[in-house]
This record gives structure tokens, C-alpha cells and sequence, in this order.
């Protein structure tokens, strides 16, 4: 997977935090949210639950 750069993955881990704690996001919204940036940068997220 291509690296982001370290200030790209804090400004989405921020984002998501955020959604997640005004419930505007679920766990399941974020996982989706998580693996279209991951096939963007060539990589793939797996949930296996």
C-alpha cells in the first residue's frame, strides 16, 4: 500500500473520531469509509466479522 503522508492520516483519524463521537458515523460507516481510502492507495481492508 502507498504510504499517505502522516499529516493526511491524522487529518482522517480526526474526521472519523469526530463522526464517531457525534454519532453521525457507526462502526460499520467508518469501516467502509476506511477501506475506500485503502483502495485508493492500492491497499484493501478486510473485515472478518
Amino acid at each position: 500500500m502507498k504510504e499517505l503522508e502522516e499529516n493526511t492520516i491524522e487529518q482522517i483519524r480526526t474526521l472519523l473520531n469526530y463522526l464517531e463521537k457525534t454519532d453521525l458515523l457507526k462502526n460499520k460507516d467508518i469501516l467502509r469509509c476506511l477501506d475506500v481510502i485503502a483502495r485508493e492507495y492500492g491497499g484493501k481492508l478486510v473485515d472478518e466479522n
